[in-house]
């Protein structure tokens, strides 16, 4: 048997991965088998001791009687419980393998070959069962990150989570992350972590070209397990870029590019894993042997990656729908509120800021000690549902007619004409009465000038009189508080018909201009304030047909309860204080706040912040708002959330007077 019959069992491969070595005892040490072996598939070494054959690793001991005068059998047998050990006594069937100077005896040779076959195949069984062990425990791992992958919407904090799971599984160093873009051509630089160096980073966006490596992953669809970065052949198509090493002080070895697909099997991103180390804790800085702690990405490693990046690229997908959609609705609902809005040009911001307030509210109670808030706290999916129902709380102005919306005095200007017409008509026919009696004296021959001067004066105050009428008719118009004088006038004016018209009913207002003119503050008719109030009905229906998602399928019952009262003094279904959702109670108070202190109206003037809140505390001792939440509302400073912001939109066109719907004045005396 030659020597490379001995040694074929143990496959040069085997020996370097498996690190298969021979350790044999003094009496062997001058047998020239050891020195044809030893640089060869195995690896032969001398010992003279139990520690020196654990420093060496031994993978096979040859023991003699010097070793085991050393340590007694059974010691070796504890301290090596993987390891086959051939003692002499093994060995005394075959003394050439002492006394000669030639090769051992094929039985011998035989011995030690199958010696070596059985260690190999123990080593292998251990590593196969350990190799079995880490992918069950890693997959298991990839499970639960793929479900934490699938749960995260939001952009940035999903990138950074697959980043830090590739760099736990892989024992990586760093990791970079690129976003392909829309037009497919392009790529964003999005984002990139690293263990060992700080460094500032700024996205950037960069052609996709196949000489860079994550240009090449992403142009192929395949990925690239590069051993070491400074060390790519010429003739590759992709070279590694190095300008990020030297400015930063880094040293780039291994790296591992991954292509993540969407549900398309279109790259959406590119996953770079740099610097695998041995040990994740190590750090790669200039106290650093990095080429000694740095190893090449492994089977198990690229596929527990590539499982990675499979699972990245549907939830990078996913992430950047919602994204979309997020987005689309947001511009769908700051749409509908500048529709809304536009309607109402006078009252523009109005929903913006009720918004603002609410969030600022619902953020501070979240902050209060006070139990029932604590009870209360709002989440953020439940701010941004309040967000939403506070710019949505008005969309039911749509239903209101534009006839009373834009209704800026009791009577319009067609009434007021009518009745002018009639106050003339009126005028007339006093005139015509005069001329008459005065024409009977002549005819008669009779002419009295006492009596004529009698008709004058009667006829000019008449006339005088019914200009008082018309006068008190405009004064009474305009949406202001009537007083008790101006309501006596006005019943005067009902009742009055000129001598000559009672037979003929002859009124200078009708029974519907009175009741409109005795309106007693504002210009609307109880029917009409209604029709006014009726806006949250309309919201909450309009805003009911919505197929909202989970998280803000309480925005309807939301907006469509900001005009309720503790007291159930509110509308429109008089809920009491247990009915009405919290939100909706933070809402009132931001609604009537903002209400307020708005900007002047053609028919209110704006109250300073401090009178408003002033407003509010009389309301919360009146029953109507949460005392509690209030208190929170001026403590925190919330009120104070849209100072210094600008809100108005600028709308061309029509700027006629508009009623606004949530008006606090509309409903309330202060």
């Amino acid at each position: 048997m030659t020597h490379s019959d001995l040694t074929m069992s143990v496959s040069p491969n085997a020996a370097e991965t498996l690190g298969l070595t021979l350790c044999y005892g003094p009496q062997f040490q001058e047998h020239p088998l050891w020195r044809q072996l030893n640089g060869s598939t195995l690896r032969c070494v001398a010992i003279d001791s139990i520690e020196q054959a654990e420093a060496e690793q031994a993978s096979l001991i040859l023991l003699d009687r010097a070793l085991l005068q050393q340590a007694a059998l059974e010691s070796w047998r504890n301290r090596f419980t993987n390891i086959v050990l051939l003692s002499e006594t093994a060995l005394q069937v075959d003394t050439d393998l002492v006394l000669s100077d030639s090769l051992p005896s094929i039985q011998t040779q035989k011995l030690i070959r199958m010696a070596c076959d059985n260690w190999l195949a123990g080593k292998r069984a251990l590593d196969s069962a350990l190799l079995m062990q880490s992918l069950e425990g890693n997959l298991s791992k990839l499970a639960s990150v793929g479900i934490a992958l699938a749960a995260e919407n939001d952009l940035s904090t999903l990138l950074r989570k697959i980043l830090s799971e590739g760099q736990n599984i892989s024992n990586c160093d760093a990791a970079s992350l690129f976003l392909v873009d829309q037009d497919k051509a392009t790529m964003t630089f999005k984002l990139t972590q690293n263990d060992s160096i700080d460094f500032p980073f700024q996205e950037s966006k960069f052609k996709i070209d196949a000489k860079s490596i994550s240009g090449y992953v992403a142009q192929n669809k395949t990925a690239l397990n590069i051993a070491d970065a400074y060390n790519i052949s010429p003739d590759s198509v992709y070279q590694f870029n190095s300008s990020f090493d030297t400015s930063a002080g880094y040293e780039t070895i291994s790296m591992l590019t991954l292509p993540a697909l969407n549900k398309k099997k279109n790259v959406i991103a590119v996953l770079q894993f740099i610097n695998k180390k041995r040990h994740r804790e190590t750090k790669l800085n200039g106290d650093t042997n990095v080429r000694a702690q740095v190893v090449a990405f492994d089977d198990e490693a690229f596929l527990l990656l590539q499982a990675l990046a499979g699972q990245a690229g549907v939830a990078i997908e996913n992430a950047i729908l919602h994204n979309d959609i997020q987005k689309l609705f947001e511009g769908f609902v700051k749409a509908s509120v500048m529709a809304i809005e536009q309607r109402d040009p006078t009252t523009s911001g109005h929903s913006f800021r009720v918004a603002d307030l609410c969030v600022a509210l619902a953020r501070a109670v979240n902050l209060s000690q006070l139990p029932e808030h604590r009870h209360n706290a709002q989440n953020e999916t439940q701010v941004r549902e309040l967000r939403y129902a506070a710019l949505l709380h008005d969309f039911g102005k749509v239903g209101v007619r534009e006839s009373v919306l834009v209704k800026a005095k009791k009577l319009s200007q067609a009434n007021i004409q009518s009745i002018h017409f009639r106050i003339l008509l009126a005028k007339e026919k006093l005139k015509n009465k005069a001329l008459k009696q005065q024409l009977q004296m002549h005819k008669r021959g009779s002419f009295d000038a006492a009596k004529n001067t009698r008709i004058e004066v009667n006829l000019a105050q008449e006339l005088e009189q019914l200009d008082q009428f018309f006068a008190t008719i405009i004064d009474a118009n305009e949406p202001m508080l009537l007083g008790a004088g101006k309501r006596t006038d006005l019943n005067r004016i009902a009742a009055y018909c000129s001598p000559f018209e009672r037979s003929h009913g002859f009124a200078i207002v009708s029974p519907e201009e009175f009741s409109m003119l005795a309106i007693s503050k504002g210009s609307l008719s109880s029917e009409e304030r209604r029709e006014i109030e009726s806006h949250v009905t309309h919201t909450r229906n309009f805003l009911s047909l919505i197929p909202w998602t989970e998280e803000f399928r309480q925005v309807p019952a939301i907006a469509g309860a900001h005009h309720e009262k503790l007291d159930g003094s509110g509308y429109p279904d008089g809920k009491g204080a247990a009915e009405i959702p919290f939100a909706s109670k933070i809402m009132t108070i931001c609604d009537i706040y903002d209400a307020l202190t708005a900007s002047d109206r053609p028919y209110k003037a704006a109250v300073s912040a401090e009178f408003a809140l002033d407003i509010l505390h009389q309301e919360a001792k009146a029953g109507a708002v949460d005392k509690s939440l209030i208190d929170v509302f001026v403590q925190s400073d919330a009120y104070k959330a849209i100072e210094g912001k600008e809100y108005s939109e600028r709308f061309e066109g029509d700027k006629q007077f508009r009623h606004h719907v949530c008006d606090f004045d509309l409903h309330e005396d202060h």
